[in-house]
């Protein structure tokens, strides 16, 4: 969990260091709402939620590798369901890797349920 007496706040934001947390996952800041958790000046976490259609997706969700645990990605998260509902959306869906074990138990830990089954053709 967050550490006493930090105030990590969750906001909307684009900088430099956004961008680069968000490269470890393969994300871009231009696909959609960029969201950032930070402690004072550190940047601990960023999220790419995009809205479209009644439908809210999860396109990034990175913490910093010395946050991790603490409970910036599940911060990150309730504050894009918040921005989902207020937006009239009947869902928040994320895609994931099902070999992530992790990823999967955490998402599952937030309520999330498995309802899609995706198949890929690599080419």
């Amino acid at each position: 969990m967050i550490r006493r007496g930090q105030r990590t706040s969750v906001r909307e934001a684009v900088n430099e260091k956004a961008e680069s947390l968000l490269s470890l996952c393969g994300g871009t800041v231009r696909e959609g709402t960029v969201l950032i958790a930070q402690e004072g000046d550190e940047l601990l976490g960023v999220a790419v939620l995009r809205l479209h259609a009644g439908e809210a997706e999860i396109l990034s969700l990175v913490t910093d590798p010395n946050h991790r645990h603490r409970g910036v990605g599940r911060q990150l998260v309730l504050e894009m369901s918040r921005r989902a509902r207020l937006a009239k959306c009947t869902v928040l869906r994320v895609r994931i890797s099902r070999t992530d074990d992790g990823v999967l138990g955490f998402f599952r830990g937030l309520g999330f349920d498995d309802t899609h089954v995706a198949l890929d053709l690599v080419l």
